[in-house]
């Protein structure tokens, strides 16, 4: 992974962090939601019914929806988080990939402790957490957490 962040990241951070990575699918909805919010609003004609004389907007749809979608916060910021998760998990090695399936991307009932995960993949509980927090930093720096 990249270069480490100098600051700690605290227990607040790391729940933060880990609610992008669990709510991975659910964001790729929400944007896709989101996007289509945006293509849906009416335009801002402010100017309806006026007469000959009235100076008018020239209509450029296309224009005004890319501008409201570069202009949207929100839409801003689940693309980042969703590019920096799908970067991220195709740089993976297969351990750290193996347990981000096993903890963030599995069903509620499949969810594995910390324990578990370590168990399953012949690791120390500490080694798999030194893992989980690279994968963290990682995303806090490349999301712009930080």
């Amino acid at each position: 992974m990249g270069v480490g962040i100098l600051r700690i990241l605290n227990r607040h951070d790391i729940k933060k962090l880990e609610e992008y990575w669990i709510n991975y699918n659910e964001n790729i909805k929400q944007l896709k939601y989101r996007e289509w919010e945006l293509m849906s609003k009416n335009s801002d004609d402010e100017n309806s019914g006026g007469g000959s004389n009235s100076v008018r907007q020239i209509s450029k749809p296309t224009e005004q929806l890319a501008i409201r979608i570069l202009e949207d916060k929100l839409h801003q910021n689940l693309t980042t988080v969703i590019k920096v998760i799908e970067q991220l998990y195709k740089e993976l090695d297969e351990e750290t990939q193996s347990i981000v399936n096993m903890r963030y991307w599995c069903s509620s009932r499949d969810f594995m402790e910390w324990e578990d995960i370590a168990f399953e993949l012949g690791m120390t509980r500490s080694k798999v957490l030194r893992m989980r927090n690279s994968l963290l930093d990682e995303t806090a720096l490349l999301i712009g957490y930080v």
